[in-house]
């Protein structure tokens, strides 16, 4: 999708913001982009906060193998933030320790080249922007160190405005999904106010949601 956009591949070793005013799409977008990855033997964690593990893996539309496959891990029903960060601080006693930690699968982050956590403003809806600022120099280290790119999914307006405006400045990367209402029309757009090693796109590119995802209208597509 990015490279429509001429912006090339998600980058790695990177904390990207992805954001919604309203509406489904932005899990529809890291959906695909996950099974992009996946077929290039990406180790991929996908943490859901709103959706079972089995919701999840039937709207990846994974087959079986690829569902006993190790390198494919959802984690469905996703609530336990303390764990969250204890795995990206890299608290070894939590690491090691499965008795402490509800699901196990956790700790797959430590070596996952993606880690997806949709959505990362439902998880952090009741922390501070303190605690939210820890976890994004948390996320961004290991980042930097595991060589693992984490996708925070959120919706527009759940957490306060300064929050969201601390996220945006610290992210590497913004995602920007925005709607809007033109009679009984929708119109959709791909905002993407920074990207690593790309400049900023200068307008909003359209796209429509089919049935097979989402498609970008490359007629008036920048680059």
């Amino acid at each position: 999708m990015l490279a429509n956009l001429g912006l090339g591949d998600i980058p790695g070793n990177v904390v990207l913001f992805v954001e919604e005013d309203i509406g489904d799409v932005k899990s529809i977008f890291v959906q695909m982009v996950a099974q992009e990855l996946f077929k290039d033997m990406r180790k991929i964690v996908y943490l859901s906060t709103a959706r079972s593990r089995e919701e999840v893996r039937g709207r990846l539309s994974l087959s079986a193998s690829e569902s006993e496959n190790g390198n494919f891990i959802v984690v469905g029903s996703f609530e336990d933030l303390r764990a969250l960060l204890y795995i990206c601080q890299k608290d070894e006693a939590m690491c090691t320790d499965v008795q402490t930690m509800p699901d196990p699968a956790l700790r797959n982050i430590l070596d996952a080249d993606i880690c997806i956590i949709d959505t990362f403003s439902y998880l952090f809806m009741e922390e501070d922007t303190g605690t939210i600022k820890d976890a994004l120099n948390s996320f961004t280290a290991m980042s930097r160190e595991n060589k693992t790119t984490f996708l925070l999914l959120s919706d527009m307006g759940i957490l306060t405005d300064r929050a969201e405006r601390t996220i945006r400045a610290m992210a590497d990367g913004i995602i920007q999904f925005r709607t809007e209402h033109v009679g009984s029309k929708i119109n959709r757009y791909i905002n993407i106010p920074k990207m690593p090693g790309n400049p900023p796109l200068n307008r909003m590119i359209p796209f429509n949601v089919t049935g097979k995802g989402i498609s970008i209208d490359t007629r008036e597509r920048v680059g």
